[in-house]
């Protein structure tokens, strides 16, 4: 029996399938009770703020354009992904490389958890040849700019809850 939580819970470790070229700001609008646990990586998710930040503005401006703030729900807050226009080369390009970190990512993954489970020492993924390495450190640079795994890891919502999302192995 697994002691890691289940996807998406608190300290779960994300599946592969979680991992494509959409991003987790695309997850994150199709799971919006998750955007709290981002408000504080505004580099990464610029428009989410706390409901007391919100209403911290409000009640210390004078401005009467921050009608605008009021209803504000942080559930309905479109988030836009970092990489938006490419080319059919670049998509192609970026396809792949999403898969090689996918299938990298899901063989370290089920030997933790083997290694969770039961006891047996993990054996992570071994590259065959010096370019796939370089390819993977290519897309493991794309995977973090579609997913900031520092906000994953330790993102809190407003109560101070952690989501705690984990890699429990190098990357």
């Amino acid at each position: 029996m697994s002691f890691i939580p289940a996807f998406p819970s608190t300290n779960a470790i994300p599946p592969s399938s979680f991992y494509n070229i959409l991003g987790l700001a695309n997850w994150l609008n199709l799971n919006p009770s998750y955007k709290g646990y981002f408000i504080n990586y505004p580099n990464d998710f610029p428009y989410l703020y706390s409901q007391s930040t919100i209403n911290e503005y409000i009640s210390s401006s004078q401005n009467p354009s921050t009608s605008v703030y009021i209803g504000y729900n942080i559930e309905n807050v479109p988030l836009f992904s970092n990489v938006t226009t490419l080319s059919q080369q670049q998509s192609r390009q970026y396809t792949e490389q999403v898969e090689l970190f996918r299938r990298v990512y899901a063989y370290n993954s089920n030997a933790y958890v083997n290694y969770v489970d039961n006891g047996v020492a993990p054996v992570y993924y071994r590259f065959q040849t010096y370019q796939e390495l370089t390819q993977f450190k290519s897309a493991v640079s794309l995977i973090n700019k579609l997913y900031p795994f520092n906000a994953m890891a330790y993102g809190k919502n407003e109560y101070g809850s952690t989501l705690g999302w984990v890699i429990p192995f190098p990357l």
